[in-house]
């Protein structure tokens, strides 16, 4: 009987990455989907700010703020990883959840501390939702530099 407990034991352990792979996975589309959410939000500004006149106070005002919209959406994505770690008990505070989130979602990699080994699996999950969010935020922020310089282009041909 003990020998079948071990077995039991030993192969859990195998299975084991597949809970921690499925909440990492959970919680990244969980982080995208935030993500997405931002960037409407900021697409859907950005038509209002291409209203604005080329090179007005105005409009460099709402540039910072669709700059501001998109590194806000960065931090809640960072807080909902620290929030995963806190709920699975991987890092016990909000202040040390957060900055190992932060260095590990933007691929900084202090290597000041690695999660316990049967949480290892989230931190290259980590790297991946920062990975496809800052490719995202450039897209979105190449696309709203885009359409300034058509606006200004367009503007140019009109005087």
């Amino acid at each position: 009987m003990a020998k079948w407990r071990e077995e039991m034991d030993l192969a859990m352990e195998r299975w084991l990455p597949i809970w921690e792979i499925a909440f990492g996975a959970g919680t990244l589309i969980a982080s995208l989907m935030i993500h997405g959410i931002g960037m409407l939000f900021v697409q859907r500004r950005n038509r209002d700010y291409q209203k604005l006149a080329p090179f007005g106070l105005r409009r460099e005002a709402a540039f910072t703020m669709l700059i501001l919209m998109l590194m806000f959406a960065h931090l809640v994505e960072v807080l909902v990883w620290a929030v995963a770690l806190m709920f699975i008990g991987a890092i016990p505070t909000l202040r040390d959840a957060y900055y190992y989130a932060a260095v590990t979602y933007t691929t900084l990699g202090y290597a000041e501390g690695t999660l316990a080994p049967q949480w290892r699996i989230l931190a290259p999950m980590m790297a991946m939702s920062g990975v496809f969010a800052f490719g995202w935020t450039t897209s979105v922020l190449f696309s709203i530099v885009g359409d300034q310089s058509a606006a200004i282009e367009a503007d140019s041909e009109k005087a």
